[in-house]
């Protein structure tokens, strides 16, 4: 099963990570110091968090790298959150 991350960027140092089934919100809101952070946290929990769940659709500024398994989430958090954080500033 593969579920949507969305990360969004509330303060300095807060980053706001929130889980989606479609359009429904499940589990709780996180926070986080960094983007890599929140991946890598939902990459080393995610299948205990959401039993089933294999991958996650990561979303930050509005912009999305794909379906990522959590594996890679937690291996490569630095890498997927600095493709993120490009993807959305160049985009714009």
């Amino acid at each position: 099963m593969v579920l949507t991350l969305h990360i969004r960027h509330e303060a300095s140092h807060q980053y706001l990570a929130r889980v989606f089934d479609g359009k429904v919100q499940v589990g709780r809101a996180t926070l986080h110091g960094r983007i890599d952070e929140a991946v890598a946290a939902y990459g080393a929990n995610g299948d205990q968090w959401f039993p089933g769940v294999t991958a996650f659709a990561i979303w930050y500024g509005g912009w999305s790298i794909g379906a990522k398994p959590l594996a890679q989430m937690e291996d490569e958090a630095a890498l997927l959150a600095n493709r993120l954080v490009v993807l959305s500033a160049v985009v714009r």
